[in-house]
C-alpha cells in the first residue's frame, strides 16, 4: 500500500512538474526556418507554406537590401505565426520550391510539428536540400544531414551510368558494386559530375551500388534504371502485354497480378474492411507471398470470388518496403486507401445493359457538350431532389425536380437539348477526406477533381457511401443509365497526363521514376503544373492508359472522353487510344487539351499539341482562338473580345477561323492564330467554345471587360457569344450554367479559379434561372440549341463541305461577322444531306445599330436575338436592320424531309412548304429507348 501511495505521489509531482515547464515557456509566436543548398544557388527559390488541411501561400527568404539573410546553417526567413492561419496550429505543411513551381526540393508535402511552447516562443527548424528530414536544433541526430553526398545515380545505357554529387571528388574515390562485388570499371569526372563505363552490358536481375569516399566518409547509393527506361532492352525485359493486371475474379478462383519489375518482395495483403483503424475501421489482416512471374509481374492466385475484399500490396524495393493501392483497382474503400475485389456482376443496377450507349449523332459534328461538376448540379437547396443525393451521383438520375415551375438538375439539361455531358472528373481524387463529408467544420468537400489517386475508381465524395466500395460503382451506372435513357451520351474527364501525388504516388513506390517524366537533375519534371508528368510514351505507361480508358468504356458505357492537358502525351499513344476506343465504338468522342502547364522535356515533334493536331486525325481539340476572339484573352480579366465591342484583324481571324471549323480557307489568315497555321484541318476535331470550368464564367468576364455604359447589353452579349459558337462548324462546348448567366462571386469581384472553392461559389443557381432575364436567356440557348440539331448545314463533317459550302460576307464592315452556307448548286440540287434550307445567312454585329445590304433572292428572317420563327420577308439588294449585339438568322429556299421514324429527332425549323407561311419552328422530341 505504502508503494502505491508513494508511486501516486511521484505521479503527481511529475505532472506538477511538466505543467511548470510548460507554464515557464512562451507561447510559440515565430517560426524561423533555415535552408542549406550545397551549391550555395538559393536565387528564385522560395517556401509554399500552409496550416495543416487550409490553403498556402508563398513565403520569401529574408533579405538586407538585396542581399539574402544567412546564418551558420544557410539562408533564413522569418514567419510570424500571431494573428494569422498559422497561429495555433499543431501542424504546418512546407515545401521548397523553385519559382512558380518549376521545381520542388523533396517531391512530397513535409509538415512542421509546432509545440504549444518554446524557450522564448521562437520555433527553429531546419532542412537540407534533397535531404526528407526536418531538424528542430542545428544539430538534430534525427534532422537532416548537411555532408556531402550522392545525388543522382543511374544508367543511361547498358553499359554507362552517370551521377551527380554535392562537391567534386577524384575517379579514385569511386566505387561500383554488382550484387555486393566491385566492379572493374573506367570513371570520368567533370567537376561534380561524373560516369562510370562498365566492362559489360548490366544485368537488369542484379542491384548496382555506387560508393564515393567523401571527406566526411564513405555513401553509397542505389543505381537506379531510370535512365534506360525507354530502351529497348528495357521494353523486351519488362514489357507485358497481358491484359489481367489486377484483381480478376471468376466463380471459384481471384487472381491477383502487379507489374513490379525492378522489386525483390511483394506481398498481398487482404482485408475484410476498406477502412483503416485510424479512421474507425480495422488493420487486420491476411498476408500471402507473391510470387514473380512473366515480364516483371508478380502473381497470386487464391480460392472462391473473393468479391467485397479489401486489398493492398506491400512493395519491397531495395530495402524499403512501402504499402500501396494496386493502380489497377476497380474500386476502394474510405479515401482510396485500399483496393477492392470486384465482381460487377453482384453490384451492377438490374437494368444496366453492357455496350447500351445513346445512337444520338452520326459524325462528331452532330454532338452538343455540356460541361458539369457533379455537385454543381444538385448542392444549392432550389434543386429540390432528395437531400440524401445532394451532390452525389444520384442527384444525376432524379428527375420531375422544378424550382417555382422551372426545371432543375437532370430536367434542365432535358430541355436545353444538349447531347453530351461531359462530367469533370469523377475517377477517386485523393483531396477530399472522405471520411469528413458530414463534418459541417469541413470546408474542402468541393473540389474540381483534377489531382488522380486513382484512376478506375470512382471518387467516393460522390458516393452515398464512400466507406462501401460497390456504392460509388452501382451509384455512377446508374448516373449513364438515367442518361442513357434520355439520350444523352456521358463524356469523362480524364487526367492521365499527371498524378495527384509524386514520390509517394503508388506508381513511383511500385517502380520509381518509371511512371514519371523526371528532368536531368532526377527531379519530377512538371509539365502539369501539378507537380509531376506522366511518360505517356513509355510502354507501360501507354499500356496503363489505354487499358484505363477501356476499362471506363467498356465497364462504364461512356460515349466520350476529354483529355486534361493533352499536349502533355505523345502522338502515338492518343492514336493508340483512338484505335482501342474506336474497336469499342467508333462514335466515342476523343478531345483534349493542345497544351501543357509548364515546360516538358516531351519532345515538341512527339506532343499531342497544336503544332502537331495534323497528325492525330481522329482527335479534336479545344479552340482558344475563337474563345479569346469571341471574349477577349482569359489571361487578362479586362480585355475585350467582338461581343464587348472590341474588333480588329486578329479578332477577325480567331473568329472566322472557328465557325470554318478549322478549316483552312482563303479569307482566313493563318498568321493572326495562335498557331500561326490552321491547326485543326477539319471541322470533327475543333471544340469550339467561349468558357469552361478554367477561369471566368463567361458573364463574370463579360462584367469585368465592360464599362459601365455598355452592361446594359451584358444578356445580348452572353447570348451572342454562344450563338456564334452554335451556329458554327464544328463541335459546340458549352459551360453548364453559361445557358443563364451563371456567375461564381465572392465577397469581393468573382472566383476565376474555383477548383476547392465553397458550393456556394461554384453551385448552379437554379433560383436565379427563375428570374426573368436569366429565362429569356435560357429559351435563348434553347432554341438555338434546337436549331442546330435541325439544320445539318452547321454540323458539316468534312473539310472539303466546308470549303464548298461556307463563305464569308461584309468582310469590309467593322464589329460584323457575317457567313452564309449553300446547300444547293447552281442548278438547284441539294448538295446537304438532311438539310431542308437552301441558302443560310448569319450575321453577328457588336456594333451600333446599322444596316445591312442583304445578298440576291428573297430572305427569311428565322431567328434574331429575340425571336425564333418566321419572322419576316425580306428581298436581295434591300436594307435590312440589325441592332447592337445582335444575331440574324436568315435562310432563302425550303424542302420538306419525310419525318424519321426512329431514333431521337429534335428538330426546329421556319418552314415555308409551297407558300404557306407557318409562324415559329416545330420542335419534335422522342424518347431515346
Amino acid at each position: 500500500m505504502k508503494k502505491i501511495l508513494t508511486l501516486f505521489l511521484l505521479l503527481i509531482l511529475m505532472v506538477f512538474q511538466i505543467g511548470a515547464s510548460a507554464l515557464s515557456g512562451k507561447t510559440v509566436t515565430t517560426l524561423r526556418i533555415h535552408y542549406f543548398r550545397y551549391a550555395d544557388d538559393y536565387e528564385n527559390w522560395n517556401i509554399w507554406l500552409w496550416p495543416e488541411g487550409m490553403n498556402g501561400k508563398d513565403i520569401y527568404f529574408d533579405k538586407t537590401g538585396n542581399t539574402l539573410s544567412k546564418d551558420d546553417f544557410g539562408v533564413v526567413t522569418t514567419v510570424e505565426l500571431f494573428g494569422t492561419d498559422y497561429y495555433n496550429k499543431s501542424r504546418i505543411g512546407i515545401i521548397f520550391k523553385r519559382g512558380a513551381w518549376l521545381e520542388k526540393d523533396i517531391n512530397f508535402d513535409r509538415f512542421i510539428d509546432i509545440p504549444l511552447t518554446t524557450a522564448d516562443g521562437i520555433l527553429n527548424v531546419y532542412f537540407v536540400e534533397g535531404d526528407e528530414r526536418v531538424g528542430y536544433s542545428m544539430n538534430d541526430p534525427n534532422g537532416p544531414d548537411k555532408s556531402n553526398k550522392i545525388k543522382r545515380a543511374y544508367f543511361t545505357e547498358e553499359d554507362k551510368i552517370d551521377f551527380l554529387l554535392t562537391t567534386k571528388v577524384t575517379k579514385e574515390q569511386v566505387k561500383l558494386f554488382e550484387d555486393g562485388k566491385e566492379l572493374a570499371v573506367n570513371v570520368n569526372i567533370n567537376n561534380n559530375k561524373g560516369s562510370i563505363t562498365l566492362n559489360k552490358n548490366l544485368d537488369l536481375s542484379k542491384k548496382y551500388l555506387i560508393q564515393i569516399e567523401f571527406a566526411s566518409g564513405a555513401k553509397n547509393y542505389e543505381v537506379t534504371f531510370d535512365g534506360i527506361y525507354d530502351s529497348a532492352i528495357f521494353e523486351e525485359t519488362y514489357g507485358y502485354e497481358g491484359h489481367d493486371l489486377g484483381a480478376i475474379v471468376s466463380t471459384n478462383e481471384t487472381s491477383f497480378r502487379i507489374w513490379a519489375p525492378l522489386s525483390n518482395h511483394v506481398v498481398l495483403n487482404l482485408y475484410d474492411n476498406g477502412t483503416p483503424a485510424d479512421l474507425g475501421g480495422s488493420d487486420e489482416k491476411t498476408t500471402y507471398e507473391m510470387l514473380p512471374d512473366e515480364k516483371g509481374t508478380w502473381k497470386l492466385s487464391l480460392p472462391d470470388n473473393l468479391h467485397g475484399k479489401y486489398y493492398t500490396y506491400s512493395v519491397t524495393n531495395g530495402t524499403k518496403t512501402n504499402e500501396v493501392i494496386d493502380p489497377y483497382a476497380k474500386s476502394a474503400g474510405i479515401n482510396g486507401i485500399r483496393g477492392m475485389v470486384v465482381d460487377f456482376s453482384l453490384v451492377n443496377p438490374d437494368d444496366f445493359i453492357y455496350g447500351e450507349r445513346p445512337n444520338n449523332i452520326t459524325n462528331p459534328t452532330d454532338a452538343i457538350i455540356y460541361e458539369l461538376h457533379i455537385r454543381d448540379l444538385t448542392s444549392h437547396s432550389s434543386w429540390n431532389g432528395p437531400e440524401a443525393y445532394r451532390g452525389k451521383f444520384l442527384g444525376l438520375t432524379v428527375e420531375g425536380t422544378k424550382y417555382n415551375n422551372v426545371s432543375t438538375g437532370l430536367d434542365h439539361i432535358k430541355e436545353l437539348g444538349v447531347t453530351h455531358v461531359q462530367l469533370l472528373p469523377f475517377f477517386d481524387f485523393g483531396v477530399v477526406d472522405e471520411s469528413r463529408l458530414n463534418d459541417p467544420t469541413y470546408k474542402k468537400v468541393f473540389n474540381w477533381g483534377y489531382m488522380p489517386l486513382n484512376f478506375n475508381v470512382p471518387e467516393g465524395s460522390y458516393s452515398t457511401d464512400p466507406y462501401d466500395g460497390s456504392k460509388r460503382i452501382a451509384e455512377l451506372k446508374q448516373v449513364v443509365n438515367s442518361l442513357t435513357e434520355n439520350n444523352i451520351g456521358l463524356i469523362m474527364d480524364v487526367v492521365y497526363n499527371h498524378t495527384g501525388l509524386s514520390q509517394d504516388s503508388n506508381f513511383n513506390l511500385i517502380l520509381p521514376g518509371y511512371f514519371h517524366r523526371l528532368t536531368g537533375e532526377g527531379n519530377f519534371s512538371n509539365g502539369s503544373g501539378t507537380g509531376n508528368e506522366t511518360a505517356s510514351e513509355r510502354f507501360m505507361v501507354r499500356k496503363f492508359i489505354i487499358d484505363s480508358l477501356c476499362f471506363w468504356a467498356q465497364e462504364y458505357n461512356l460515349s466520350g472522353f476529354r483529355f486534361d492537358l493533352m499536349g502533355l502525351h505523345d502522338l502515338e499513344t492518343m492514336n493508340s487510344i483512338v484505335q482501342a476506343l474506336h474497336e469499342i465504338n467508333p462514335k466515342i468522342l476523343i478531345y483534349g487539351e493542345p497544351w501543357t502547364g509548364g515546360e516538358t522535356p516531351l519532345s515538341k515533334s512527339m506532343a499531342a499539341g497544336k503544332e502537331n493536331l495534323d497528325q492525330l486525325p481522329k482527335v479534336g481539340a479545344f479552340n482558344d482562338d475563337i474563345r479569346d476572339g469571341i471574349k477577349g484573352s482569359v489571361f487578362t480579366v479586362a480585355e475585350k473580345g467582338f461581343v464587348q465591342g472590341q474588333y480588329n484583324e486578329t479578332i477577325r481571324n480567331k473568329i472566322y477561323y472557328g465557325v470554318a471549323g478549322g478549316v483552312e480557307m482563303a479569307d482566313i489568315d493563318a498568321t493572326k492564330l495562335s498557331a500561326k497555321k490552321f491547326w485543326h484541318s477539319e471541322p470533327v476535331k475543333t471544340i469550339n467554345y467561349v468558357s469552361a470550368h478554367d477561369n471566368h464564367t463567361l458573364y463574370d468576364k463579360l462584367k469585368q471587360s465592360t464599362s459601365f455604359a455598355q452592361r446594359v447589353f451584358l444578356d445580348a452579349m452572353q447570348k451572342q457569344a454562344n450563338a456564334i459558337v452554335l451556329t458554327s462548324q464544328g463541335i459546340p462546348f458549352l459551360h453548364a450554367g453559361v445557358e443563364f448567366l451563371r456567375s461564381k462571386p465572392l465577397a469581393k469581384g468573382y472566383d476565376g479559379n474555383s477548383y476547392e472553392s465553397l458550393d456556394s461559389v461554384n453551385q448552379l443557381r437554379w433560383d436565379l434561372k427563375a428570374q426573368a432575364k436569366n429565362m429569356e436567356v435560357f429559351n435563348f440557348y434553347k432554341e438555338m440549341i434546337a436549331l442546330r440539331k435541325a439544320h445539318p448545314a452547321f454540323r458539316l463533317a468534312s473539310s472539303t463541305e466546308v470549303q464548298e459550302k461556307l463563305s464569308f460576307l461584309y468582310q469590309d464592315k467593322t464589329n460584323i461577322i457575317a457567313y452564309q452556307i449553300t446547300n444547293q448548286d447552281e442548278a438547284g440540287n441539294w448538295i446537304t444531306e438532311g438539310e431542308t434550307w437552301g441558302k443560310i445567312l448569319v450575321i453577328h454585329n457588336s456594333g451600333a445599330f446599322r444596316q445591312l445590304t442583304l445578298p440576291e433572292g428573297e430572305w427569311v428572317l428565322a431567328a434574331n436575338s429575340e425571336t425564333f420563327g418566321n419572322i419576316k420577308t425580306y428581298q436581295g439588294g434591300k436594307k435590312i436592320s440589325i441592332l447592337e449585339h445582335e444575331t440574324l438568322i436568315l435562310y432563302q429556299g425550303y424542302r420538306e424531309l419525310p419525318i424519321k421514324k426512329k431514333g431521337c429527332l429534335s428538330s426546329c425549323a421556319a418552314i415555308i412548304p409551297l407558300g404557306i407561311f407557318i409562324v415559329g419552328l416545330c420542335l419534335l422530341r422522342r424518347k431515346f429507348k
